[in-house]
């Protein structure tokens, strides 16, 4: 991602259908951590030969993206929880995290 732009980040559960779980993903980078759930995230089977993974997609703000310092990764994780109360996790997993010149939030039209 780059910083102060609205990235989508897009990621795969390889090998499970989370569609009918609730769903977080999380973040970090030092003290910098955001969850998102419900509808800030889009959650959809897709089925690949035998196999059925999950693609969640979401998109941070400006604000959100410039939380997070250049040229260290950030990481991400997936959690769920089944309605009987069964918890999981995804291994965590780093995103790189690009510099922008323009460092500062811009609106359309400024």
């Amino acid at each position: 991602m780059i910083e102060y732009t609205t990235p989508t980040i897009k990621l795969t559960v390889m090998g499970l259908d989370l569609t009918a779980q609730d769903i977080r993903v999380t973040l970090e980078q030092g003290s910098q951590k955001k969850t998102w759930k419900g509808s800030d995230l889009t959650v959809t089977a897709v089925q690949s030969g035998q196999t059925t993974n999950t693609n969640i997609d979401f998109t941070l703000s400006q604000e959100e993206s410039s939380a997070f310092e250049y040229m260290l990764p950030v990481a991400v994780q997936v959690n769920w929880i089944s309605q009987n109360g069964v918890r999981a996790a995804t291994e965590v997993r780093n995103i790189p995290v690009m510099r922008n010149l323009l460092d500062e939030v811009i609106e359309y039209g400024d």
